[in-house]
């Protein structure tokens, strides 16, 4: 008779990681979510707020016509040439003439007022098609899918650099100078390779080239700061202690807990990094917006610090200004919690 099969406590713990792991990362993604609608919901509050205050001017007064005053200025000028000719025309009669002139003076215009409007006004002002609301939002998504793509290639660097240096620790059969070179040629293409474009002058001073919105402008997101080359440095030079122990589970278990650690690692230094990416996603969008080539491409936060600059007034330039700010403000914010997410998706606690 063969023993009773009795079940064991830890039997289907794989399945009930996953599934915590699962949860955790969804639990995340709502947050962030939420954090997105809690952003935008703010933005739009600033837009309603700038947008109470109208600044618009009076229409300027019609100017009276100018043919009267040609008329009496010829019948003056008639007289003098009559007097000129006839030295028999009195003056007192060009005198006369002269007092009977209309009084010509410059129309009244109307001083710029600023002075507050009704919210339904202000609200329907904001979330007009061309309303200056909208092209902050539109240039703020526009901008976010750049930072957070820069954010996901770093974090990628740091998992793939740190996958790659368990790989180059478990060979330790391996010659060392094989493992030199496999490490050189790791760092080539996770540390110098995205400090290359970096190095390229015409994409800060040439007001007609740019990186676009596409794949170039990610890396170009990625490499700002040395952000995607920090991640994988750290991960390939100074990997986190508790890597050290990972190769005791050999195979694909080291690999992911390695990689898992090395990003995990990088999410708590990447957290300073996260205004400089933001001001690099709307460097490359403003960018994208003068870049000839690119012309059915342009994004709102670039036509809006153009009109800030355009503009005539002091305060329309403010109010630009301000909401061109806010929707930065907006970008460090998500990008930020961004991190904190994929943090708490990735450790062991529960929240971030």
């Amino acid at each position: 008779m063969s023993a009773p099969s009795l079940p064991c406590p830890t039997d289907g713990l794989e399945a009930l990681t996953a599934s915590a792991r699962a949860s955790r990362v969804a639990a995340s993604a709502l947050r962030w979510l939420a954090a997105c609608a809690l952003a935008f919901a703010a933005l739009l509050a600033v837009a309603v707020a700038l947008a109470e205050v109208d600044r618009t001017r009076g229409p300027d007064p019609a100017l009276p016509s100018a043919s009267a005053y040609l008329d009496f200025d010829l019948g003056v000028l008639r007289a003098i040439a009559q007097r000129s000719f006839d030295a028999s025309v009195p003056d007192g009669r060009l005198r006369a003439l002269w007092d009977r002139r209309p009084p010509w003076r410059l129309p009244a215009v109307a001083a710029e007022e600023a002075h507050a409007v009704s919210l339904h006004d202000a609200w329907a002002a904001s979330v007009a098609d061309k309303s200056r609301f909208r092209g902050a939002a539109r240039g703020a998504s526009d901008a976010l899918g750049l930072l957070l793509g820069g954010l996901c290639l770093a974090l990628a660097a740091a998992a793939l650099g740190g996958a790659f240096a368990e790989r180059i620790r478990a060979a330790a059969a391996t010659p060392a100078a094989a493992r030199r070179t496999a490490l050189a040629a790791a760092a080539a293409v996770l540390v110098l390779l995205p400090l290359w474009g970096m190095l390229d002058p015409a994409l800060f001073y040439d007001r007609t080239r740019s990186a676009g919105t596409g794949a170039a402008a990610l890396f170009f997101v990625a490499g700002f700061a040395g952000a995607m080359s920090g991640a994988g440095a750290r991960s390939l030079f100074a990997p986190p202690p508790q890597a050290e122990f990972l190769t005791a589970l050999s195979g694909r278990p080291a690999l992911l807990s390695a990689a898992r650690l090395s990003a995990l690692e990088a999410t708590r230094w990447l957290v300073p990094l996260v205004p400089a990416l933001a001001a690099a996603a709307v460097f490359a969008c403003a960018k994208a917006d003068q870049d000839p080539s690119l012309r059915g491409e342009s994004s709102g936060l670039g036509a809006l610090i153009r009109a800030a600059m355009g503009e005539v007034s002091a305060a329309d330039r403010l109010s630009s200004a301000a909401l061109a700010g806010s929707a930065l403000v907006v970008l460090w914010y998500l990008g930020h919690r961004f991190v904190l997410e994929v943090r708490a998706s990735l450790g062991t606690r529960g929240s971030a």
